[in-house]
């Protein structure tokens, strides 16, 4: 608003303020870009550690040590996408927030496997996770065709990346089932 306000004619201030924020031609000026910002006062959720590749590490206030991207996310789960903005460099990065399953979601998995979906576990959905097939960092969505309840265990040990060698298998959905792959067939 400063710059819109130093820029329009004071002696037809309304005239030519509208004529900004819309970008008149006859004006002769482009249309003013209004952009919302959510600021995060880092100090309100911990203290930066160090710069690590192209993220910073966090250190929470319960301790835990996290990426810029999960304080964010943390902090604004569920508000859709958020672009952080430097003055000085422009755009630095996108990040989207719907990974965590809705209840909604939850609920449906939870009556598709009653119990961990890796074959032969037995851990109840209640006490489960739930596990993007195509992984979160991939790309991968948070919709039900794209999740799975898996038991912590299960969820840690699946292979998600694809650019790793296999080691244990991994699940995925084939014609709307969820099957197992073993490591041999899972890249």
């Amino acid at each position: 608003m400063a710059d819109a306000f130093r820029t329009i004619d004071h002696k037809r201030p309304g005239t030519s303020f509208i004529a900004r924020m819309l970008g008149k031609a006859d004006e002769a000026t482009t249309r003013t870009r209004v952009t919302t910002m959510a600021v995060l006062q880092l100090e309100d959720y911990g203290k930066l550690v160090r710069r690590e590749r192209d993220d910073v590490l966090v250190r929470t206030t319960s301790g835990t040590v996290i990426t810029g991207a999960q304080l964010v996310e943390r902090a604004c789960a569920n508000e859709g996408l958020i672009t952080v903005i430097s003055r000085a460099q422009g755009p630095v990065d996108l990040y989207r927030f719907d990974r965590f399953a809705s209840t909604k979601q939850r609920t449906m998995l939870a009556e598709e496997h009653p119990t961990c979906a890796w074959p032969g576990c037995k851990t109840p959905a209640e006490r489960g996770q739930f596990h993007h097939l195509t992984p979160w960092k991939h790309g991968g969505e948070t919709n039900v065709a794209n999740l799975v309840t898996l038991c912590s265990y299960h969820n840690g040990i699946n292979d998600d990346d694809p650019n790793a060698p296999p080691r244990r298998g991994r699940l995925t959905r084939d014609g709307g089932k969820i099957i197992w792959q073993p490591p041999h067939t899972s890249r």
